[in-house]
């Protein structure tokens, strides 16, 4: 963690994180947040009955699908695979993805480190989905809520990312939520305040402006 830049944006970030808390998530983002997680994690479990394997099995073939896939097709093509299919129903799996998951799969892995050395995201992914609320998933909308910067489209590595999870984990210790708890309320509550199309707006003008000043 001391070895990234980010790590003197620290606590501004826990700062960003507290005042989005408490200043913009609605109620019903509270809500839906603090049961996104367990809600998976039935799932999870469900499957684990159904298909006789581990939690953490099909925790990560669920996490192995998941870059650049929407939840509800994450769900459906992590059932197809577990049900030993190869070729999903529907699209949205990148392919690499789709045979790391079939071979988390067939060979029963309980760990991703192996399948995704240098995706933090994916592994931390797993870990939730399994169960483990103390660590946190950080995607571009977590980045960006920490950053209170909707144009950030950085790609982290393990010791940035560790920096951003850091400050996810003190801001929730500040506000009594588990740190997934807290990721997934901001998730909820920073898509509702910058929608797509609002992010797309922001990036297109701080392009233009940049382009204007070099």
């Amino acid at each position: 963690m001391a070895g990234s830049p980010l790590r003197a944006e620290l606590p501004r970030m826990v700062s960003n994180l507290v005042t989005l808390y408490d200043s913009h998530a609605l109620r019903s983002d509270r809500l839906v947040g603090r049961e996104w997680y367990p809600t998976a994690h039935q799932i999870v479990c469900e499957w684990a009955h159904t298909y006789e394997r581990s939690i953490a099995n099909v925790s990560c073939v669920i996490a192995s699908i998941s870059p650049q896939c929407d939840w509800p097709r994450n769900l459906i093509i992590a059932d197809e695979t577990l049900q030993g299919h190869n070729a999903p129903s529907i699209g949205g799996a990148l392919p690499a993805n789709l045979r790391k998951a079939q071979r988390v799969r067939d060979e029963r892995l309980s760990t991703l480190i192996d399948v995704f050395p240098g995706g933090p995201k994916v592994n931390s992914f797993a870990a939730n989905l399994a169960g483990d609320y103390s660590i946190v998933t950080v995607d571009a909308h977590a980045l960006q809520a920490a950053l209170d910067d909707v144009t950030s489209v950085r790609t982290l590595k393990w010791a940035a990312y560790a920096v951003v999870s850091a400050a996810y984990v003190q801001a929730a210790k500040r506000l009594q939520l588990q740190p997934a708890e807290l990721q997934a309320i901001v998730w909820v509550t920073w898509k509702r305040l910058h929608p797509r199309a609002d992010k797309n707006r922001i990036k297109r003008l701080a392009k233009f402006n940049n382009g204007r000043r070099s």
